[in-house]
């Protein structure tokens, strides 16, 4: 990861730059999420202008070619420079009957319609609100806004793409909220973030696989620690009948085994079995081996009572 730069960063750094091909109702509909976010309406001697205010040079470039590609304005552009921080801020201004244009084309019944122009809704929504987690912590995708009807058309919009997505209010907040790896990959995928979209899924194949070898030796581990414990157990069932009882107190069958498992007390079930003559299965030798521990189980209770 680039230093000092968060992967949401690094996302929207791949999603710089203006899409050359985007149909003019895909522009409106990119424009629609700006005006629905970071752009101010404001109202003076009865005309509305807009005003985008951010020290995000990538909004800033975003906003002012969407409305150059989609309409032809040119909007009167301030950038000011802090003194302390060095770091630029830049004031946008669509004034008079251009604002009314763009914010009349914004409030079509056209807008979102088409499936590409949801795609391009959503990824404006994502530049101007969104925050991703690293995938390699863990998966969280989340949108922020001030308003509830934007989170609740954004919900809808996912739900089109069949994206499950959540909401909780935060600080006043709406925030929209996706924490399954599988639908955060396709969201990149609808707002073209190839290069993240292939590393996303290389790391999330990576940790699916992990898991599952994980879950697998675990598996293993587990059942390899019953079966020392139930070894541990017939040893110490058959020493308990044999200094009570002695081996003459178990049947033939049973003696046998346990006559081996004294003699071989680390051989497997497998090799008791080959021991004796005829040879049994691993089945049946843990057949017998659980009857000697009930045995052993009725003498105990039997001294107790």
């Amino acid at each position: 990861m680039t230093a000092n730069m968060s992967y949401s960063a690094m996302v929207k750094n791949e999603l710089a730059g203006f899409d050359k091909d985007i149909g003019r109702h895909c522009l409106i509909s990119s424009l629609y999420a700006f005006t629905q976010t970071s752009v101010q309406i404001i109202e003076t001697c009865k005309q509305r202008h807009l005003i985008l205010n951010t020290d995000n040079f990538i909004l800033a470039d975003r906003f002012f070619s969407l409305a150059e590609a989609a309409f032809g304005f040119k909007l009167e552009v301030s950038v000011r420079t802090n003194s302390k921080t060095n770091k630029k801020h830049y004031l946008l201004f669509l004034t008079g009957d251009n604002a009314e244009r763009l914010l009349k084309a914004a409030g079509s019944s056209m807008i979102l319609k088409q499936p590409c122009c949801k795609q391009a809704y959503i990824k404006s929504l994502f530049l101007n609100s969104a925050s991703v987690s690293d995938p390699g912590k863990n998966y969280h995708l989340e949108f922020v806004f001030s308003q509830e009807n934007v989170a609740a058309e954004l919900i809808d919009v996912l739900e089109y793409f069949e994206i499950k997505s959540k909401l909780i209010v935060r600080k006043k907040n709406y925030v929209v909220y996706i924490k399954d790896g599988e639908k955060i990959s396709q969201v990149f995928g609808l707002i073209g973030a190839r290069k993240h979209l292939l590393d996303f899924e290389n790391l999330r194949v990576f940790k699916t696989v992990s898991n599952e070898v994980n879950r697998k030796v675990n598996c293993e581990t587990a059942n390899m620690a019953k079966t020392a414990k139930a070894f541990v157990s017939f040893q110490e069932d058959i020493e308990y009948i044999e200094k009570t009882k002695g081996f003459a107190y178990l049947k033939g069958p049973l003696k046998e085994v346990a006559e081996l498992k004294l003699e071989y007390p680390g051989a497997t079930l497998k090799e008791i079995g080959e021991l004796l003559n005829p040879p049994i299965s691993k089945s049946g030798v843990n057949h017998r081996l659980r009857k000697i521990s009930d045995i052993a189980n009725k003498l105990r209770r039997e001294l107790h009572d």
